[in-house]
């Protein structure tokens, strides 16, 4: 196990509502972000976290911020439409 990113921590209600989201999450983008939140906090760096999820660790540190600055729910929601064509 590496070093924590900012020694990041959940406490135990917020990790016990994470893990539930996560249990019942289909989609692999959410799903991948919720287990992210779950292993920083257990101590896991980004790098190390990004690849268990085949992420690369700028990711990891984006989807942190954007729960440290916005919470839950702008994590789990994903804005990107993509490209119109």
């Amino acid at each position: 196990m590496g070093q924590a990113t900012g020694q990041f921590t959940l406490p135990t209600l917020v990790r016990k509502k994470i893990e539930k989201l996560r249990r019942q999450e289909k989609g692999s983008r959410i799903h991948n972000r919720l287990s992210a939140l779950l292993w920083l906090a257990d101590g896991y760096s980004a790098d190390e976290v990004g690849a268990l999820l085949g992420a690369c660790a700028r990711s990891v540190k984006n989807w942190l911020a954007l729960y440290l600055d916005k919470g839950l729910e702008a994590l789990c929601a994903l804005e990107y439409q993509g490209d119109p064509g």
